[in-house]
C-alpha cells in the first residue's frame, strides 16, 4: 500500500515537472529567440593617415553550413580557415544574392559551403586606403559596405589611431531600414551591434596635437588654378588639376571668356550631410568664390570627383559670363550638370557615364509624373540660393534643370555646344536680368524664338524676340553692363529704367518700354559726364560754403568793466 502511494506521488511529481517544462518551452517559443549558431565579427584598424586594415572573422557551431559575405571588387582580399574547411565557394555579383537584390559597384559576394567537427572559424582580410577621411582637427571614418547572410549575428569594432578620440554623439550604424547608435565607446575604440546585415559604420573623431601638412599646387599654365591641399590628398588634387588643364581651353571657347586666379580646395563635410553635397562655390556680394570639393568622393567611382570639380568650374564661368545664380540658379545647375558629364565623359571616365545615367534615370521618373514636362509645379524659375520652393525635393530641381538645358538644343535641332557657344558670344557684355531677356538671347542664338518651348516647360515669360524693342533691349543691356559701377547714382538710375522697361515689355506696352529704354541708355552713356558734373557741383558748393563762412564778420569782444582794470589795494 505504501509502495503504491509512493509510486503515485512520484508520478504526480513527474507530471508536474513535465507540465512546467512544457509551459516554459512554450513561453520561450513566444517570447524568446534562439541565438544564431554563426556570427560575423568585423574589426577595422585605422592608422594616422586614414589607411584601414579590415579583418572579418566568421564562426559557426554547425557541423556544416552555407554562408556569404561582401568582399571588395577592385582590391585584393584573402581568407584563411582556422578551424574546419571550405568545401566549395564562388564569387558572384551582389544582385544575384537573395536578400540583397541590389548592385553595389565596389563589392561582390563570396559565397561558401563549410564543414567542421563542431566548430568552424574563418578570417577574411583586405585593406582600404581612405577608410577614414582626415582634415585636422577632425576626421570621419566611413566603413566599407558591410554585408553578410542574415541568419548570422553581427558585431563590429573600430580601433582608431591612439591620437584620435571618438565623438560618441556622432557614431552610428547606417542600415537600410534605420540608423542605430554605437553600443560602446572607449576613447579611440567603438563597438557596434549590427541590427541589420547590410550596413555601414560612420564615426566622427577629434584629433589631438594636429599638425597638418599642406602643399600648394598650380595648373600647368601656372596662373589660372591654385589647389591648396593636405599632403595626404595631393594625388587626388593633381588629378583634378590635370582634368582642368585638359578641358579649360574648350570651356574658354564655349563661354568666350577666360578665368584668372581660381582657388580650389577639398573640404570635409559635416557628419550629417556627409554625402549630401558634392561641392560648392560660395556666392557672396554678387561674386563667386573658390571651388570646394567634398573629399568623401575620392572614394567614389573613378571620375566622380572630376565631374564634381568640373561642375563647380562651370559655375565660375557662368558667373563671369554675366549669368547670376540669384536670377538663374536653374540655368546654373542645369548647365553645370550638362557640361560636366559631357566633358569628363569625353575624357573616358566611368564616373561621368554613371552620373549621366543617373541624371537620365531621374529625368525618366520626373517626366512620368502627371504634369510631365511642365515644371511650373516645381517653381523652377524662382529657385535661387536664398529660396528653395516649399515641398519640392531638391533632387527634382536639379533633374528638371538638367532636362531643360540638355533638351533645349534638341528641341531647336541644334548641336548643344555650337548652340550654347553662339549664346555666350551674344551675351558678352550684355545685361541678362530675367527670364524674358534670357529667352531673347537663346532665341537669337537659334535665329528663331524658343519662347514657346520654354513656356511649355513651365516658364512664365514674354517673347521679346522680333518685338519692337528687341534690339534696343540688347543695346541698353550692353550700355549698362559697360558702365563702371563708380559712376553712381547714374548707373543705378539707368538700371532702374531698364528694369521698368522690361516690366512694360512683359505687359506688351511697347511705347513705355521704348521710352524707358531710351532713358536708360541715355543715362548709362552720360553717367561719366553726369557723375563728373555732380562731383564738380558738390565741390563748388562746398567751396562756396567755406568761402561764405570765412567772410562772415568776426564777433567783437566788449572791453572789460573799469573796476576790473583798477589795481587792488
Amino acid at each position: 500500500m505504501k509502495l503504491r502511494k509512493a509510486k503515485l506521488k512520484i508520478l504526480k511529481i513527474s507530471l508536474l515537472i513535465i507540465i512546467v517544462v512544457s509551459l516554459a518551452s512554450n513561453s520561450l517559443v513566444f517570447t524568446g529567440k534562439a541565438s544564431p549558431s554563426s556570427a560575423y565579427y568585423y574589426k577595422f584598424t585605422v592608422n594616422q593617415e586614414g589607411f584601414t586594415n579590415v579583418e572579418i572573422n566568421f564562426s559557426s557551431t554547425d557541423v556544416s553550413g552555407e554562408s556569404w559575405v561582401f568582399v571588395p571588387r577592385l582590391s585584393s582580399w584573402n581568407h584563411t580557415e582556422i578551424r574546419g574547411k571550405i568545401v566549395s565557394s564562388e564569387v558572384v555579383e551582389t544582385q544575384e544574392v537573395p536578400g540583397v537584390n541590389q548592385s553595389y559597384y565596389f563589392y561582390q559576394v563570396f559565397r561558401f559551403n563549410y564543414q567542421a567537427n563542431g566548430f568552424f572559424n574563418m578570417t577574411l582580410r583586405f585593406t582600404l586606403e581612405n577608410g577614414a577621411l582626415i582634415m585636422e582637427p577632425r576626421g570621419i571614418f566611413y566603413s566599407p559596405q558591410i554585408g553578410f547572410k542574415s541568419d548570422s549575428d553581427g558585431k563590429a569594432e573600430v580601433l582608431l589611431h591612439h591620437s584620435f578620440k571618438v565623438n560618441e554623439d556622432k557614431a552610428v550604424v547606417i542600415g537600410r531600414e534605420a540608423n542605430y547608435n554605437v553600443t560602446e565607446v572607449e576613447l579611440n575604440r567603438a563597438l557596434f551591434n549590427l541590427s541589420e546585415n547590410i550596413v555601414r559604420l560612420q564615426i566622427e573623431f577629434e584629433i589631438e596635437f594636429a599638425t597638418p601638412s599642406y602643399v600648394l599646387l598650380k595648373s600647368s599654365d601656372n596662373k589660372t588654378f591654385t589647389f591648396k591641399t593636405l599632403t595626404r590628398y595631393q594625388t587626388y588634387a593633381d588629378t583634378v588639376l590635370k582634368v582642368f588643364d585638359r578641358i579649360y581651353n574648350n570651356l574658354t571657347r564655349l563661354f568666350n571668356i577666360t578665368l584668372e586666379n581660381v582657388a580650389v580646395q577639398f573640404f570635409l563635410p559635416e557628419f550629417y550631410t556627409f554625402l549630401a553635397v558634392g561641392g560648392f562655390v560660395p556666392y557672396t556680394g554678387g561674386q563667386l568664390g573658390e571651388i570646394n570639393i567634398n573629399i568623401a568622393f575620392i572614394r567614389a567611382v573613378n571620375g566622380t570627383v572630376e565631374v564634381i570639380a568640373t561642375h563647380e568650374l562651370v559655375h565660375r564661368f557662368l558667373g563671369k559670363a554675366g549669368i547670376s545664380p540669384s536670377n538663374f540658379l536653374w540655368f546654373h545647375e542645369g548647365m553645370a550638370q550638362y557640361l560636366s558629364v559631357m566633358f569628363v565623359s569625353n575624357l573616358g571616365y566611368e564616373g561621368a557615364e554613371q552620373e549621366k545615367n543617373n541624371l537620365e534615370d531621374g529625368v525618366t521618373v520626373l517626366i512620368q509624373e502627371p504634369s510631365g514636362e511642365n515644371f511650373s509645379r516645381l517653381r523652377l524659375q524662382y529657385w535661387s540660393p536664398s529660396y528653395q520652393p516649399l515641398g519640392v525635393d531638391i533632387g527634382s530641381l536639379y533633374v528638371a534643370s538638367y532636362y531643360v538645358v540638355s533638351r533645349l538644343p534638341e528641341a531647336v535641332r541644334q548641336d548643344g555646344l555650337d548652340y550654347y557657344g553662339r549664346f555666350f558670344k551674344l551675351i558678352r557684355g550684355a545685361k541678362v536680368s530675367n527670364i524674358s531677356v534670357l529667352s531673347l538671347y537663346l532665341s537669337m542664338a537659334n535665329n528663331a524664338s524658343v519662347a514657346t518651348t520654354l513656356t511649355r516647360w513651365g516658364f512664365k515669360l514674354v517673347n521679346l524676340y522680333k518685338s519692337p524693342v528687341q534690339e534696343l533691349i540688347d543695346e541698353t543691356g550692353r550700355a549698362i553692363e559697360g558702365t563702371n559701377p563708380v559712376f553712381q547714382p547714374y548707373r543705378a538710375i539707368a538700371e532702374y529704367f531698364y528694369q521698368q522697361a522690361l516690366l512694360s515689355s512683359e505687359r506688351s506696352d511697347w511705347n513705355s518700354a521704348q521710352n524707358l529704354l531710351q532713358l536708360a541708355i541715355t543715362t548709362a552713356n552720360l553717367a561719366p559726364l553726369l557723375t563728373f558734373l555732380t562731383i564738380l557741383a558738390l565741390v563748388t558748393l562746398l567751396v562756396f560754403i567755406i568761402v561764405k563762412l570765412s567772410k562772415r564778420p568776426k564777433p567783437t569782444v566788449p572791453p572789460l568793466p573799469p573796476e576790473i582794470l583798477q589795481p587792488t589795494a
